[in-house]
């Protein structure tokens, strides 16, 4: 009993009862108890599939499905993990109304993940509704205009996290409208809701049943005012942080991505900056800089003729970091990159003092300091330079520490002795250039 799935050079090996492990894992197919069809059978190359009327069940056509062309080849395999692999391969939910198992037969060539599906379906004489990303496939005298609205009893298989876990993890993040039972397999739960429901529900289990989610279920929670959380996915994969795990609830993105956790202060940071209107419907770009900082950047920006269209978000640590996030309508992000290009150039060096000691051991002390500036702006040491001594006094000595560099460069110096807080931290005699 096995099959084959080909696309784009990816093979998946499907084994019958390796199968359902894989594919439950990512439970994108559960079944939904209701009137059996135990007959075998194959599709081949129909034309057509019993459909139902589209302007008695309608399908939302927003969404759309993934139409790369595949290979199948499928023997003695059940459909529902068919189903549940061309599921992932459409990057949809599917629900299949049906709780036995049915054997089929089924191979094509070059056709897309959607007609494979109407073909084996159709060889069962079912039929499905689709509603976005959920399809829901059953007999048409099962599948009902308002089914989407009605209550399905649905199992889903567990594997890490035992089923009391689940329930009670449902509960505390107040998904709506649904009924949970657990029975003595703690390996198995039963959900009751719509279709809907169960799609988050789904999602739910596929964030949190992994292996290392055995000891702990800990998430945080992100709550957007502005823009959808499938939008806030999405702007946050394009500054570089991809949620893996993740449930979307109304206006709550729940994460249970553990290795985002240490920095989490700094994600919320960054989505609160994101969460405007103008970041739902406007283009959204990292610029990294090479010579001039992410707030210099920022601050020679805004002088640009682009009025309040453009919003910049220079992340923490504005006088140090080189990357800028844009947010700006798509026909100005052609405008935007060139402005940042001409401001990120080299520009000329001056030399300029920074800092001044006094002391005994002030010339050894501002060595040891060029050394820590240069490790932590990226500027030579061979730039750094230290003066003889100015008081001319040998008791009492005063030294100059001065950069050669571009004035952006002279200012980042200047911003980390500040942040490092030399001289007043470290005593009297040192003092800090303007």
């Amino acid at each position: 009993m096995t099959g084959k799935i080909q696309g784009n050079g990816c093979i998946i090996i499907i084994i019958t009862m390796a199968v359902i492990q894989l594919f439950s894992v990512y439970p994108a197919i559960a079944d939904a108890p209701a009137a059996g069809y135990g007959i075998s059978g194959s599709a081949g190359n129909s034309t057509g599939l019993l459909a139902l009327s589209a302007d008695d069940y309608p399908v939302d056509s927003a969404f759309a499905i993934n139409n790369e062309r595949i290979s199948l080849d499928f023997r003695g395999v059940d459909i529902r993990d068919v189903l549940s692999a061309l599921a992932i391969k459409m990057g949809v939910d599917i629900i299949k109304v049906d709780a036995k198992p049915v054997e089929i037969n089924f191979k094509a060539n070059n056709i897309t993940p959607l007609q494979a599906m109407e073909l084996i379906i159709e060889g069962q004489g079912l039929t499905y509704l689709q509603n976005g990303q959920i399809i829901l496939v059953g007999t048409p005298g099962t599948l009902k205009a308002n089914y989407f609205d009605q209550m399905i009893l649905t199992r889903f298989s567990l594997y890490y996290v035992p089923a009391d876990k689940i329930k009670e993890l449902i509960g505390t993040l107040g998904v709506e409208q649904v009924s949970v039972t657990v029975d003595t397999n703690q390996n198995l739960i039963w959900v009751q809701g719509t279709a809907q429901v169960l799609k988050k529900v789904r999602e739910l289990i596929y964030a949190v049943d992994t292996e290392d989610s055995q000891l702990s279920l800990e998430y945080k929670t992100l709550t957007l005012t502005q823009i959808p959380t499938d939008r806030a996915v999405e702007l946050l994969k394009n500054v570089g942080i991809e949620l893996k795990r993740y449930v979307q609830l109304d206006n709550r993105l729940l994460v249970f991505d553990s290795e985002l956790f240490s920095r989490w202060d700094k994600i919320e940071k960054l989505v609160k900056e994101l969460d405007i209107p103008a970041a739902g419907i406007r283009k959204v770009f990292v610029y990294q800089l090479k010579n001039v900082t992410a707030g210099y950047a920022a601050e020679r920006l805004s002088s640009f003729n682009f009025a309040d269209e453009v919003k910049t978000v220079t992340y923490n640590y504005e006088k140090f970091g080189k990357e800028l996030l844009v947010i700006c309508p798509p026909n100005l992000v052609t405008p935007v990159r060139s402005a940042l290009v001409s401001l990120d150039t080299t520009r000329q060096k001056t030399k300029v003092p920074v800092l001044t000691t006094t002391g005994e051991k002030a010339r050894q002390s501002l060595y040891a300091k060029i050394n820590l500036l240069s490790e932590l702006s990226g500027i030579s040491s061979a730039n750094f330079h230290v003066s003889n001594n100015l008081s001319g006094d040998n008791n009492n000595p005063e030294y100059v520490l001065w950069v050669e560099e571009t004035p952006d460069n002279v200012q980042l110096v200047k911003d980390l002795i500040e942040e490092m807080d030399i001289g007043s931290s470290s005593g009297e005699g040192e003092t800090s250039g303007d």
